[in-house]
């Protein structure tokens, strides 16, 4: 089996607002290299499988290109790191999307730059997908998000899904993801107008903006995890979305996470 791992980076301004900050506050490129490190360690840790990783680079200051060379000299898989020519979150996007659709490989992986992998993470992925498609007999084709978040569980505004068991951990079914998730290149490629719509023309709410004129996940690709494709995430986390407090994951240790995953054998980060 063959896994593309499309990864974007981008160490400046959130653009989710300035100044807000995440529920691990360090520097974004610090941010960064110890998500990137544990998404490396991660991979290292899958077995009976071919990753490439592919590292879309928005404009990132030296010294974060710098370290993620250095991630990567402690990588069992091959990576390519790309100078993007036109800078921008909706232009990296794009171009991530693009890359997952023209992949040739089994699955790929579409993940932003501030997720935090357990090293369990890659291979339960993998090995889940396929379980879950062969055990339950599902007729539809799988997209796995890898983040129990907390705001699909708000009151009012639950999904009715089904929930699935594999022998490490429940799978619950939702119509949310992020601009990360796994799933085969033909779901880009059958869906390409609305991936494409969500890249470029997202952009965050603003107070005092219709939120007719919206363009997000709930109204594009969100279309597809609700009328096409099975979109599972497990319970509990495989990685964490270090971003604000309402995406803060209650049942895990953030910190322990960050102190454990963001280290690589000899290799090791420490940011408080």
């Amino acid at each position: 089996m063959k896994l593309d791992i499309i990864i974007r980076i981008h160490d400046g301004q959130n653009i989710h607002g300035k100044g807000k900050p995440r529920y691990i506050d360090v520097p974004k490129k610090d941010l960064i290299t110890g998500c990137m490190t544990s998404l490396v360690n991660s991979a290292n840790f899958a077995k009976n499988i071919e990753i490439n990783f592919v590292i879309l680079n928005d404009r990132c200051t030296e010294n974060c290109i710098k370290k993620i060379h250095d991630i990567f000299s402690y990588s069992k898989h091959s990576y390519q790191l790309i100078d993007l020519k036109i800078p921008g979150f909706n232009h990296s996007a794009f171009k991530q999307f693009e890359y997952c659709k023209n992949s040739t490989a089994d699955l790929v992986y579409s993940v932003e730059d501030d997720y935090l992998h357990c090293t369990e993470a890659i291979q339960e992925m993998l090995f889940s997908f396929n379980l879950l498609k062969s055990k339950y007999n599902l007729e539809k084709e799988l997209c796995i998000f890898p983040f129990d978040n907390p705001e699909d569980y708000v009151p009012n505004q639950i999904y009715p899904g089904r929930v699935f068991r594999t022998p490490i951990r429940h799978w619950r079914e939702g119509i949310w993801t992020t601009f990360t998730m796994m799933t085969t290149p033909k779901i880009f490629q059958d869906n390409w107008e609305l991936f494409e719509r969500l890249a470029l023309k997202y952009k965050p709410f603003a107070p005092g903006e219709d939120p007719e004129t919206l363009v997000d996940e709930s109204n594009t690709i969100g279309k597809i995890w609700e009328n096409d494709v099975i979109r599972v995430n497990p319970i509990p986390s495989l990685a964490l979305h270090v971003q604000f407090e309402d995406q803060r994951d209650p049942f895990i240790n953030h910190l322990q996470w960050w102190n454990k995953y963001t280290k690589i054998n000899t290799f090791e980060i420490h940011y408080g």
